[in-house]
């Protein structure tokens, strides 16, 4: 073979292998690519794509995630957005402060983080806004502690005040919803009310109505006792945490403002917890309890007051046991203004108040006399209190006549007697509740719905309260029932008195 020939023959193998070489290279890059191609995008992960257009809410509110977005990521770093995801908050709607929303994506998480302002939603009511110092919890009944007072209505503050609380109550304490007294450090007008240092929170826990007080209230205006504790509904805020619906009262208590007597004068109380008291006496006869409220027990009762009102006592229940009770002017009209307390009588039967606090004053310690009142206390009113049966409860009973406190004795004389009948004509008070009724339910129609979402009771059996109706429409309208059904038959009993 000529040497032409080797070198031709040379480069058609160099050629061929050049060829084949960049044959093998196309058809890799091929492969690959189509194998690229082909591959498949993985799920890697979920994040999100949009907040929600609101992360910060007001105390009450319930959390809306609208205008979230959320998107899948895929490993080759695409993202997709998604709606099939979900979202999972266990927070706390009435206490401020952050806490984390989980979203849920095909097996996978993302956070986000919302937050609770210390502001209430509106209710229409006033919200006092309390904040301890150093955010102390109240958790004494003895001990006050050192706060401060805003009161807001409509967003807009309406007053400042400096103030210590602490709680309050003997059985309504024990509730987990807690019921607190504030002692201002200076007298200040609240809402419009009388000025003063000293104000009682009502909780009305076990009320599933909210209702019984200022029904109460309003019955004793109607029927002009002489004082009766101003009040209005509002919701409470301790140290950025909403307790619910409340009502702020007047304390009772000694003053111009209030019960109007001497400084000296008494207000006591037949009391079932009046061991707890610092000073207290046994009536002799009946042996009932008595606890102060004026003058002071700790600081201002002296020995010679405390004897007189205990004798004075003694020598009323001594004179109401004698077979000469009823004589005009040596039995015991002679201790009692005995209006007053067939007043006090007939407001307990109209509410079937089963369990009151039994307020007793003496102006002096000379010659006034005894009378009932202020009213207080109707957590077991209005056909509810140790009764299990269909509701409306039936409504013919009495309250405080047999063996309840002196009106046992005082319901034997028929003079006294026909004084109750003689009142209970004077009166017109129907409608005027029924009205009260209506127009305060629908001033909190908002607020209990807040209440109730806070203490979810409406379904349960509350202390010795009846069978829960369901819903709060219905509870109102239950009471509303026993309150027409029970006037009706106390017209027709005491109209034979």
């Amino acid at each position: 073979m000529y040497e032409s020939d080797k070198i031709m023959m040379k480069n058609l193998q160099f050629n061929r292998l050049v060829s084949w070489i960049a044959l093998s290279v196309f058809s890799f890059l091929f492969v690959s690519c189509e194998k690229e191609k082909l591959a498949p995008k993985i799920f890697t992960d979920t994040e999100i794509a949009k907040l929600p257009d609101k992360t910060v809410f007001k105390l009450g509110e319930t959390p809306d995630f609208s205008g979230l977005e959320v998107s899948e990521v895929y490993t080759d770093s695409t993202r997709k957005p998604t709606s099939h995801y979900k979202t999972e908050w266990t927070g706390n709607i009435f206490k401020k402060g952050s806490s984390n929303v989980t979203v849920r994506a095909r097996d996978r998480e993302v956070t986000f983080q919302i937050t609770f302002s210390d502001e209430l939603i509106e209710t229409g009511l006033p919200v006092l806004y309390i904040e301890t110092e150093n955010e102390k919890a109240v958790d004494s009944k003895d001990e006050y502690v050192n706060a401060n007072l805003i009161i807001k209505k409509e967003g807009e503050t309406i007053s400042e005040n400096s103030l210590r609380i602490k709680g309050r109550g003997n059985a309504t304490w024990s509730y987990p919803k807690k019921p607190y007294k504030l002692k201002l450090d200076t007298k200040t007008s609240i809402l419009g009310m009388e000025e003063a240092k000293d104000w009682v929170l009502l909780a009305n826990y076990c009320d599933k109505t909210l209702l019984r007080t200022s029904i109460a209230f309003q019955l004793s205006r109607l029927m002009h006792f002489p004082w009766t504790p101003d009040d209005q509904f509002v919701e409470v805020v301790l140290n950025g945490e909403y307790l619910g619906n409340y009502q702020i009262t007047e304390a009772i208590e000694q003053g111009s403002n209030r019960i109007d007597i001497p400084e000296q004068g008494f207000i006591f109380e037949r009391d079932g917890y009046y061991e707890q008291e610092p000073k207290h006496f046994v009536s002799a006869l009946r042996g009932y309890g008595y606890s102060f409220k004026n003058p002071d027990p700790e600081d201002d009762l002296s020995d010679d007051q405390w004897h007189y009102i205990k004798n004075y006592m003694d020598e009323f229940e001594s004179v109401l046991a004698s077979e000469t009770f009823a004589d005009p002017q040596n039995g015991y009209r002679r201790y009692i203004d005995e209006l007053s307390f067939v007043r006090w009588f007939i407001f307990q039967n109209i509410l079937a108040n089963m369990d009151t606090n039994v307020y007793l004053i003496k102006a002096d310690m000379n010659d006034s006399k005894l009378s009932m009142g202020p009213v207080w206390d109707f957590e077991w009113s209005i056909g509810i209190g140790w009764y299990d049966g269909v509701r409306p409860r039936p409504a013919d009973y009495y309250v405080w006549q047999s063996n309840a406190f002196y009106y046992d004795r005082l319901l034997q004389d028929p003079p006294f007697k026909a004084k109750v009948k003689e009142l209970w004509n004077s009166i017109s008070v129907t409608a005027d509740i029924l009205q009260h009724i209506e127009e305060t339910s629908q001033l909190i129609a908002k607020s209990q719905e807040l209440n109730f979402k806070r203490w979810d009771i409406m379904n349960e059996q509350v202390g010795v309260g009846g069978i829960p109706m369901g819903s709060y429409e219905k509870e109102v309208e239950c009471d509303r029932q026993f309150f027409i059904n029970h006037m009706n038959w106390l017209a027709g009993e005491i109209s034979n008195y």
